[in-house]
């Protein structure tokens, strides 16, 4: 298994065929939602407590882009795209995976997700790749008929640095807007 990570970390084949095949995969699943929005572009603030190689605990501030893209009513894909600024760091952050948002008949939708990714890690001069998954939860609060605001009080995101795991602990608050569907003239 650590062959298999280390080679998935290492080989920018590998990366790239794998970045390919998920967002192929996205954009297919998103064509796929016919019964609902296609899904949501959410932005916002980002903030991480992270655990460095020497036990220290280090608070990083950002920003994130998220685009989810509907399979059902229910469960979707995502992309997240983030970027963490610190003393002299600067971490890039690539997560895919699915999500499954508990929908009711209010304004407030709560939702869970979990999925792989990689971080790249760019410090005094040094740039190093890790693999990462994710896993957490938050909620949507619809403000509008195309505007909600998204919470995600709580993501735990796991990374593989110099053949070590790694703790990080992320808030998040932003925006989404919702992306509808082409509407059918009904004839």
């Amino acid at each position: 298994m650590y062959v298999l990570v280390k080679t998935f970390i290492k080989g920018d084949v590998v990366k790239s065929k794998c970045v390919a095949f998920l967002v192929g995969l996205t954009f297919i699943c998103g064509v796929a939602a016919q019964a609902q929005e296609w899904g949501t572009v959410g932005t916002g603030y980002l903030y991480q407590l992270t655990e460095n190689n020497t036990f220290n605990w280090t608070s990083y501030h950002g920003w994130y882009v998220l685009p989810t893209f509907n399979i059902t009513k229910q469960v979707g894909v995502f992309a997240d795209f983030a970027n963490l600024y610190g003393k002299g760091q600067n971490l890039h952050i690539e997560l895919y995976g699915a999500n499954h948002g508990f929908g009711n008949r209010t304004r407030y939708t709560p939702f869970v997700f979990t999925g792989p990714g990689w971080i790249r890690n760019s410090y005094a001069g040094n740039i190093e790749h890790s693999f990462a998954w994710c896993v957490g939860g938050g909620a949507m609060i619809r403000l509008t008929k195309w505007v909600s605001f998204q919470t995600i009080p709580f993501e735990y995101v796991l990374n593989t640095s110099n053949g070590r795991i790694g703790n990080n602990f992320d808030a998040r608050a932003g925006f989404a807007l919702t992306i509808p569907k082409k509407r059918s003239s009904g004839i």
